[in-house]
């Protein structure tokens, strides 16, 4: 979908990343990471050219980026930023039918779309499309901004840090809200953050980048358990590398078929061993009931299959 070739980018004598390659696979959820000013923001922006590339080539969907017109490439690539950048006297419905009346859909088909993504971000239709910008909470804002992306079905999504200003439980509904959306579109997403453990949970592969080069990429569970340096080793965490693993783990990779009454609040196999010690802790116990579904009883988690 996307690949960059030996990418070079510097402005004057300051070299901003240094001969790139890397390609990234239709419905991948790439997450960029790395310290400020190892290049993130920078290789986001020659994506969809924002930013030129200085050497190398850079291709979209098989075709050198510079083979079509700024305008053209931007209208197929959804952008989201922190900064969201609604426009503060259209309302809710003119913001996300920015990109489809420009490219001249039937006003039918563009009501239709906002309000299939107004369902899709969880935003009620009657209540929202005709609100403007400071009516709505900063994540309500962001949600809008995601729609606005999206909204003429574009083949990627570049997304700038754009939960990054957003207090931590919406950050997390936000980040919830996100991933549920990949699986339903199967869109490629591409996705600067600085933070850790929104990489690791967002990601399918993780590119850690410093100094304007690669140090590593793969998928989250991949870099956790084998970190290719020191610096990946400690820019994943030191003091709770191990935690951030227990993250990517699922309680059904160690749990055991057997029924013993357990006082902690049960988890499901598909929930990560993380939250099955948090709630160990909490009740200062030793083991957790695992439930399906319905609630139905599946077997116990216990201590000493998390840490051994």
């Amino acid at each position: 979908m996307i690949e960059f070739r030996n990418i070079t980018k510097a402005f004057g004598e300051t070299v901003i990343v240094q001969d790139l390659n890397f390609k990234i696979n239709k419905g991948e959820f790439c997450v960029l990471i790395g310290p400020s000013g190892s290049g993130k923001s920078t290789i986001l922006k020659m994506i969809n050219r924002l930013v030129e590339h200085s050497a190398g080539e850079v291709l979209f969907a098989g075709e050198p980026i510079r083979s079509f017109r700024p305008e053209i490439l931007r209208r197929r690539i959804g952008y989201a930023i922190q900064s969201v950048g609604l426009f503060p006297h259209w309302t809710v419905e003119q913001n996300i039918a920015t990109v489809p009346q420009l490219l001249g859909w039937r006003p039918e088909r563009i009501a239709a779309r906002i309000t299939e993504l107004l369902v899709l971000l969880n935003l009620d239709a009657a209540r929202f499309r005709n609100a403007y910008p400071h009516q709505l909470s900063g994540g309500q804002q962001q949600r809008v901004g995601v729609a606005r992306a999206l909204a003429a079905d574009p083949d990627v999504m570049l997304m700038d840090e754009p939960f990054g200003a957003l207090d931590p439980i919406t950050r997390e509904s936000l980040q919830a809200e996100l991933l549920r959306i990949h699986a339903a579109t199967g869109k490629t997403i591409v996705f600067v953050t600085h933070d850790m453990d929104e990489a690791l949970r967002l990601a399918s592969r993780l590119i850690i980048l410093e100094g304007g080069k690669i140090v590593q990429s793969a998928s989250p569970r991949e870099v956790l358990e084998a970190p290719n340096s020191s610096f990946v080793r400690e820019f994943l965490g030191k003091d709770d590398y191990g935690l951030k693993l227990l993250s990517l783990q699922l309680v059904s990779e160690r749990m055991k078929t057997v029924d013993i009454p357990c006082s902690p609040e049960p988890v499901k196999p598909d929930d990560s061993l993380h939250l099955a010690l948090s709630r160990m802790v909490a009740a200062k116990a030793n083991r957790v009931a695992v439930v399906g579904p319905m609630g139905e009883r599946m077997g116990t988690l216990f201590l000493t299959d998390i840490v051994t």
